[in-house]
């Protein structure tokens, strides 16, 4: 009996997942959208958010386009999709803001004067803000759309 459990225990301790000091240190955090360097020169940073920001428009607009052409297809098939439609236009409305709000944040001129940082946070926290809720509306589509096909 005590040779058995030396050795499972030794078969267990073999099997088991070894873990070095590298493994051990946790990643960097990744930058977040705002994460820039304070000191850095406001058109540096002016061109950090935009990029951020035009960048996950272009996301949500891609996600946008392929649920549509999902609904679209199982409407076709006969499927009651007016629900995942309304979200889809919240969300596309939502795009059309982001996309207005960038237009005018890339338009605002530089110069390092309070009003004009207070203009460029403005703008581009009524970006952020209109992408929060593009997403929202698209998670909301997309489950809408999986309620809907669930209960088929």
């Amino acid at each position: 009996m005590k040779y058995l459990i030396t050795t499972f225990a030794l078969v267990i301790g073999l099997m088991a997942p070894t873990v070095t000091l590298a493994q051990t240190t946790q990643p960097a955090p990744a930058p977040t959208l705002f994460d820039v360097n304070a000191n850095a020169p406001l058109s540096a940073r002016k061109v950090y958010v935009e990029t951020n920001l035009r960048d996950l428009l272009t996301q949500l607009s891609d996600i946008r386009f392929r649920v549509q052409t999902a609904s679209n297809r199982l409407a076709q098939n006969g499927i009651n999709v007016n629900a995942s439609n309304t979200s889809l236009n919240l969300a596309h409305a939502a795009l059309l803001t982001a996309q207005t709000n960038l237009d005018i944040f890339a338009q605002t001129p530089i110069d390092e004067s309070p009003a004009t940082v207070a203009t460029l946070r403005a703008r581009a926290k009524a970006a952020e803000d209109s992408l929060k809720t593009a997403r929202a509306s698209l998670i909301e589509s997309i489950a809408t759309l999986k309620l809907t096909l669930s209960s088929q």
